[in-house]
């Protein structure tokens, strides 16, 4: 399998299995692999330390596909093995697909080929795709096995209900680590399993932290066999292993953010039940009562940082910042280069390699795509090195014939991407980054304007180590000289900071980027109406350096409609949805939650002249034109 284009390739998926002195079984899951009618790019195999071998064993078993054996020095459980697994997979392999087993799952021939079907007929759009696809889990006498049994998701929409049906799946919300698939993008946005888990619950924490904002799938047709020494639940009679599982549930609910409020709720009535019923067929109740109050008093102090677990161990990563300080209350880091962008920037970055990246799509204006495109390519004083227009479903013989042309209105390459089908924004910019041949990006919109000066401003920022540049924004009316607003941008780290508890802090068509920034926190998710604000703040969160120019530097179209499409039920939950999503990511407080249910809900159901002037006055004053900006 090929690195993916995520429009028609095929995506890099990488296998982790993580053992522990089960040699034997080991061998089944590894020939199980091998049998696939699809084989994985490469299988991470984690060694917990195992005493009998197995580590020589893997080293001389021939294999039909490359295998990367990590040899911990010590047994870490399964949630530290998995924890090393997945993020050599994601850091090491580039994966865009991690599939994760215990060294007791036994796949078939179409175990992986079934959960990579399903991921990729899901949705055209990349960004709609699971986080999670599990297997169907079996004993080895077929029986569904009750270990891993899921049920249907609760709350699941009418949309996740069909677009599971069309892939014959169902909605879940969470997986084991028995035969589960999870997205690279959501791996690198939430970060790792918590390894002081140690056993138990870990697989169930750490894919309903994937799962809680995106869709997740069982795939019937993608089976695997568990080989479990006896049939039945993990509940018949755990024994000491007892305090693991009230320990990691108890930091689930009260640690970690992966579970809504009523999800807790109604999470923590069904392990009450489960702990009665265990404790009513336990042979040795004095065990399990042993295990419940030491889980308990464990469960006071929080789990340890991966970093701490793995110390003298390994060198592991957290790909992103497991706990995230509220927005506005953290110090503005020191950085390089210049830290205020009063300051007019010379012309340090004009030999900075960069790709233009332009989405178009069937209502878009031709005659206002070829001036966007001429404006962001050979009207620049800093030109750019290409740039990628990808073409968003089919388009119209006028666009077409723009399309058509443009190689021939400049000696900059022009790379054209065409999606056979409408996809949306998100979806575009998400495959039009895969074919950017450049770390820097700069976004330009079909219909906006760039200002002949906007990359000699932005790129020297860059150059001195910003991994994200935006800039002010000149709203326009239906020609160029029809000037209303300028939609002020916050400057410096600091104000950035602040500002992006209550607003988007960086205008998304004046944004230039390092796409390896971008990548590193999962890239573009589908959060309804701000998938930019959404990935600006985990850029934020995961240490970037964000600046802005705070001058207007894109002539932004308002139609008559802009205004009116901002309000509205359809919005307002779109705004819940979001809030929800910064507060549950530790990006807001929950006083800075209420405020913005306040002020920004409120503010969807204004009359629309009320909305324009609300929002004129808090990030576009009137009376300014770009001329008076400068």
């Amino acid at each position: 399998m090929n690195s993916p284009d995520f429009g028609a390739g095929s995506p890099r998926v990488v296998a982790v299995v993580v053992s522990y002195n089960r040699r034997e079984l080991l061998g089944k899951t590894l020939q199980g692999i091998a049998g696939g009618s699809l084989l994985p790019d490469v299988v991470v195999v984690v060694d917990n330390a195992s005493t009998d071998g197995s580590a020589g064993f893997v080293r001389d078993t021939e294999l039909p596909y490359p295998v990367d054996l990590v040899e911990l020095s010590v047994n870490l459980g399964g949630a530290g093995g998995f924890a090393a697994g997945i993020e050599r997979a994601v850091l090491q392999h580039s994966a865009d697909l991690v599939w994760v087993m215990d060294d007791d799952t036994e796949p078939q021939r179409q175990s992986l080929r079934a959960l990579v079907d399903a991921w990729q007929n899901y949705s055209p759009a990349p960004e709609r795709r699971p986080s999670l696809l599990a297997s169907r889990v079996v004993w080895v006498d077929g029986r569904d096995h009750p270990m891993n049994t899921m049920g249907p998701r609760i709350g699941a929409t009418r949309q996740q209900k069909r677009a599971a049906e069309q892939v014959n799946a169902m909605p879940i919300r969470s997986a084991s680590f028995v035969s589960a698939m999870m997205s690279g993008a959501a791996i690198r946005e939430h970060g790792l399993p918590r390894a002081d888990y140690f056993i138990w619950n870990d697989d169930f924490e750490f894919t309903t932290r994937l799962s809680r904002f995106a869709d997740a799938i069982q795939v019937p047709a993608s089976v695997v066999t568990h080989h479990t020494a006896k049939f039945g639940s993990s509940d018949v009679d755990p024994g000491p292993r007892f305090y693991y599982d009230v320990r990691n549930k108890l930091w689930t609910f009260s640690r970690s953010r992966s579970l809504a409020g009523w999800e807790k709720f109604l999470y923590s009535g069904a392990t009450v039940r489960m702990w009665i019923r265990a404790l009513a067929r336990s042979g040795n109740r004095r065990v399990l009562l042993d295990g419940l109050v030491r889980g308990g008093r464990a469960a006071l102090h929080a789990p340890r940082p991966n970093a701490e677990v793995f110390a003298g161990i390994y060198p592991i990563s957290e790909l992103t910042p497991a706990v995230v300080q509220p927005a506005g209350d953290q110090p503005e880091p020191a950085r390089a280069g210049p830290s205020s962008l009063g300051q007019q920037p010379g012309p340090a970055g004009a030999d900075l390699p960069f790709s233009v990246l332009m989405p178009v799509y069937a209502n878009d204006s031709p005659e206002r795509f070829r001036r966007a495109f001429d404006s962001a390519s050979w009207q620049q004083s800093v030109r750019p090195h290409e740039i990628v227009i990808v073409q968003d479903g089919p388009v119209g013989p006028e666009l077409e014939s723009v399309l058509s042309g443009l190689s021939g209105r400049t000696a900059i390459p022009v790379k054209r991407i065409t999606l056979a089908e409408h996809a949306g924004l998100t979806a575009a910019l998400s495959i039009g980054l895969t074919h950017c041949s450049y770390d820097v990006v700069a976004r330009a919109d079909a219909d906006d304007v760039c200002l002949p000066y906007r990359f000699e401003r932005q790129l020297p920022l860059i150059a001195a180590g910003a991994d994200l540049v935006g800039a002010g924004m000149q709203e326009i009316g239906g020609s160029e000289s029809e000037l209303h607003a300028v939609r002020t941008v916050p400057v410096g780290a600091n104000a950035i900071r602040r500002a992006s508890a209550m607003r988007n802090p960086i205008n998304h068509p004046t944004a230039v980027f390092r796409v390896s920034a971008v990548q590193r926190v999962g890239g573009y998710q589908h959060v309804p109406q701000a998938e930019d604000y959404w990935l600006w703040m985990r850029m934020l969160a995961a240490g970037a350096t964000v600046e802005n120019v705070n001058e207007p530097l894109v002539l932004y179209r308002v139609s008559a409609g802009s205004y009116e499409r901002r309000g509205g039920l359809k919005i307002f939950r779109a705004e819940l949805t979001l809030q929800s999503r910064l507060l549950a990511a530790g990006y807001i407080s929950r006083l800075q939650y209420l405020r913005n249910i306040v002020v920004r809900g409120s503010y969807r159901f204004l009359p629309t002249p009320l909305r324009m002037g609300s929002y004129r006055t808090l990030v576009a004053p009137a009376g300014r034109t770009a001329g008076s900006a400068q």
